[in-house]
């Protein structure tokens, strides 16, 4: 959990988490490609994604969206992340329903939708990172800005996580 005002360089550490990783192996990079090309993300330029994946969901996104799903069940953000990072910046703004589709999938690895025509399995092994402010106005703790927000504002805020 990245906590820090604005711009103080909070999604830009989170960017470079994949870049310290170390590399997808062979297997690794196919199976990526694998749920990529489900999900109908592959580039005809590069058939094969060697780098490891960066998501970054905005905070309105449904769970259906970031688990996966759908009438023709296809892999969600989680899936697209195997292998990589799944940013979720602005953390207190998701939906705790969102939230809460994730405690699963964080503990196995997987994810598997269930439909009345079939039950699929998606791997979901991914680093979670989060970014938030201090406070609603972003600048709680702030050296350059002084915070405007009171007291209570500051209570709710933080009773999201």
């Amino acid at each position: 959990m990245l906590i820090g005002s604005p711009g103080s360089g909070k999604t830009m550490m989170a960017r470079r988490i994949p870049t310290i990783l170390p590399k997808l192996s062979f297997e690794e990079a196919l199976e990526v490609t694998k749920i990529h090309s489900v999900a109908g993300n592959i580039s005809e330029n590069s058939p094969l994604i060697i780098n490891r994946p960066f998501r970054f969901p905005h905070h309105t996104i449904s769970k259906t969206s970031l688990v996966g799903g759908g009438a023709i069940p296809k892999p969600g953000e989680i899936s697209l992340a195997h292998y990589g990072v799944l940013f979720l910046d602005e953390f207190p703004e998701f939906s705790r329903t969102a939230l809460e589709v994730l405690r699963q999938p964080l503990e196995d690895g997987y994810v598997t939708i269930s439909r009345v025509q079939a039950s699929l399995t998606f791997p979901a092994n991914f680093i979670m990172c989060t970014a938030q402010n201090p406070c609603p106005c972003g600048y709680l703790g702030d050296k350059k800005r002084e915070c405007s927000c009171k007291q209570f504002e500051i209570g709710r805020y933080h009773r999201k996580l």
